[in-house]
């Protein structure tokens, strides 16, 4: 005889699975607000959504009990597959859900937590192009080394388990980054589960792939192991360096640690120290023929001074240094003051910045003027000591490069006159301003012709009858769904001449002297932008974004 369940049992039962079901539909609700504010920017409506359909089967299941429950077993899984498929058409091609990317990321995370991620990426790889850090077939060797030159391998004797699979997925991270031509590398901690890494390409930040939080902890330690940083100390920012090696090819790292509400987190900027980039001149970085003449025959000027001014991360040093590359090292003394040194290149005598040891940008450079030099990069001007020594070198012999932080070319004596410079000064040493940006290149494999809109034709005086195409970005595996590859420069070269120097008698204002150098010749960054888009090189979305 079967003895029906009590009362007492029956509401056990009834108040655990209901208290079960509570718990999963808000951690559904709670993914969803999350993801959504990530890929949608707004988790409004798909709270609402969730909200209110969790709400209503719990009503339902007040009044009937579990007999509605089959329908919603059917409906919350349908909800929760459409939301997916509709975020993975907004999302970056490493972020998509149903993808094998996030397949292979979820099995080799589990297979991490049973120790079994060798045999994982034996038998189930990620292809390079994936975003992930895992690679089928043998990868360039990448060595990592400290600043006093020790080899941080992850097999040296006495390292524990964690310790070397942190080593061999820094190498994996450094590696996928060179790949992917990165600049910079941002390990993030993210709610405190998991730590996201993500490459700044192009100038933009991508997402490429995220670690479990034990093992994110255990990459930052490693890192910090190769800076020399406190391993222990995870509440003050702490700054280090290190170098990686892949073939031929050698990246001096700058490494930046700082506390968040999550953990640490740290960014990593790769410097490349043999200074490919630079060693094809002023032709290679993408400037008209015609900038490039004017430039060249500026620098091979006995003395002088030629500023190079933009926002940070717009390629200013590596146009200094382009320069530099053009001019004979045999027969004239360089001499570069840097913070830090960026490019390391052959018969130029390079010098850091070091403040701890009150060696500034204008102590150091007081002390090269007595080294004979006949060119001098200063890295930056950042005051008016610096500024005025400089330019009384410019004045005395010398061509001296330098860089500042100003919008465009005009603005830059105007922001000389701020920080006090005299306008005499500046008259008399400065010969070219040169203002520039970076866009990115158009994927060659899918960029996608389109007509130019009437609207952007008459802001840019084009007849509106006229047909003009020009392209758009699209994005497929060979850029990484981005529908960029590389970047070029936009250029805006100020001659100081006669009429620009007679400006200065007074204190002009920026729309004289932006009027002043039209009128000898000078291109906009926006009328270089312009050529750009109407030669295919890039889009018009990304020329609006970089010169406005």
């Amino acid at each position: 005889m079967v003895v029906p369940p009590s009362f007492a049992e029956n509401l056990l039962w009834s108040g655990g699975l209901w208290v079960a079901l509570a718990a999963v539909w808000a951690s559904i609700c709670m993914w969803v607000d999350r993801d959504a504010r990530q890929v949608f920017g707004n988790a409004l409506p798909w709270n609402l959504l969730f909200a209110a359909v969790g709400v209503l089967f719990f009503v339902a299941s007040w009044q009937a009990g579990l007999g509605p429950l089959p329908l919603f077993a059917l409906l919350i899984p349908a909800m929760i597959l459409g939301y997916v498929a509709l975020r993975d058409t907004k999302a970056r091609p490493t972020d998509k859900i149903l993808s094998a990317t996030f397949a292979r990321r979820m099995g080799r995370r589990l297979a991490v937590k049973l120790g079994m991620e060798r045999e994982f990426d034996k038998i189930v790889a990620a292809p390079a192009s994936t975003g992930g850090l895992t690679r089928s077939g043998p990868a360039p060797r990448i060595v990592l080394l400290k600043k006093d030159g020790t080899t941080v391998d992850g097999k040296g004797a006495g390292l524990d388990r964690e310790t070397s699979q942190a080593v061999k997925t820094v190498q994996d991270m450094f590696l996928k980054a060179v790949e992917l031509r990165a600049t910079d590398i941002h390990v993030e901690p993210k709610s405190g589960e998991e730590y996201v890494v993500r490459c700044r390409i192009d100038g933009i930040l991508q997402n490429v792939v995220s670690i479990p939080g034990e093992d994110g902890k255990a990459v930052l330690s490693a890192m910090k192991v190769l800076g020399d940083m406190d391993i222990a100390e995870k509440r003050r920012p702490q700054d280090g360096t290190f170098t990686v090696l892949m073939q031929e090819r050698r990246f001096d790292v700058r490494a930046a640690s700082a506390p968040t509400n999550f953990g640490e987190k740290m960014a990593l900027r790769l410097l490349d120290a043999d200074g490919g980039i630079v060693k094809g001149g002023l032709g290679s970085i993408g400037m008209k023929d015609a900038v490039v003449a004017q430039l060249r025959e500026i620098i091979q000027q006995p003395h002088g001074m030629l500023i190079v001014c933009g926002p940070t991360g717009s390629g200013k040093t590596t146009t200094l240094y382009s320069a530099l590359s053009e001019i004979d090292v045999l027969s004239k003394n360089i001499i570069t003051i840097e913070d830090p040194i960026e490019y390391r290149l052959e018969g130029i005598s390079q010098t850091a910045v070091n403040v701890a040891a009150e060696l500034t940008f204008a102590k150091i450079l007081r002390s090269t003027l007595r080294q004979d030099p006949d060119v001098i990069l200063v890295g930056e001007i950042r005051d008016k000591e610096t500024a005025e020594i400089a330019m009384q070198a410019a004045m005395t012999g010398h061509f001296v490069f330098t860089t500042l932080h100003a919008n465009d070319a005009p603005t830059t004596i105007t922001r000389l006159l701020d920080i006090g410079v005299e306008a005499t000064l500046i008259q008399s040493a400065v010969s070219a301003v040169l203002a520039q940006r970076l866009v990115r290149v158009l994927c060659p494999k899918c960029k996608e012709p389109v007509k130019l809109s009437d609207d952007v034709k008459q802001k840019w005086g084009i007849p509106v009858g006229k047909d003009v195409t020009v392209y758009q970005e699209k994005g497929c595996a060979a850029c990484h769904g981005t529908g960029f590859k590389g970047r070029t420069g936009l250029h805006e070269l100020m001659l100081f001449d006669g009429g620009v120097r007679e400006l200065l008698v007074g204190r002009p204002s920026i729309q004289a002297i932006r009027q002043a150098a039209r009128k000898a010749g000078m291109k906009t960054l926006l009328e270089a932008g312009i050529s750009k888009v109407l030669a295919g090189v890039t889009s018009v979305n990304e020329m609006q974004r970089v010169a406005k």
